[in-house]
């Protein structure tokens, strides 16, 4: 029997929040982990800080705004290991957004939004946050 594929967090913050762990990778091979609050109602893909543009592909001239400011765009090569997730996505970079969710845990490196949960399944229970491949 082959074991599940799935990564599985507790709640964590005050308030307590769900959060998914992912790698970035740039080009050159470098990586960098996040711990991303998950945020449903969020229609970015993916948020980080602007210290992580250096792992973007920056669309030029392309940002969008929010009530946050400009959210500067860029392709990230998003992997999640333990559920053998490994994509492009189109995210965006605030240094507000990644300070708003810091503001329940200081260890979140930004938020991870519904267009990018929506390529996985994902759920919870009372205590913990799972995600898993799409389809299994």
């Amino acid at each position: 029997m082959t074991p599940a594929l799935i990564q599985r967090n507790p709640y964590r913050g005050v308030p307590e929040r769900a959060f998914v762990r992912v790698r970035l990778l740039d080009t050159k091979g470098m990586e960098r982990d996040l711990e991303l609050l998950a945020d449903t109602g969020n229609p970015c893909a993916i948020i980080v800080g602007r210290n992580d543009t250096a792992f973007m592909a920056p669309i030029p001239g392309y940002s969008v705004w929010s009530n946050f400011g400009a959210l500067t765009a860029g392709w990230l090569q998003v992997v999640i290991p333990e559920i053998g997730f490994d994509q492009q996505v189109l995210g965006y970079a605030s240094d507000e957004v990644v300070s708003a969710a810091q503001e329940s845990d200081p260890d979140f490196g930004g938020l991870i939004g519904l267009p990018l949960l929506r390529m996985m399944q994902y759920g919870g229970d009372s205590d913990s946050f799972w995600i898993r491949p799409a389809g299994k």
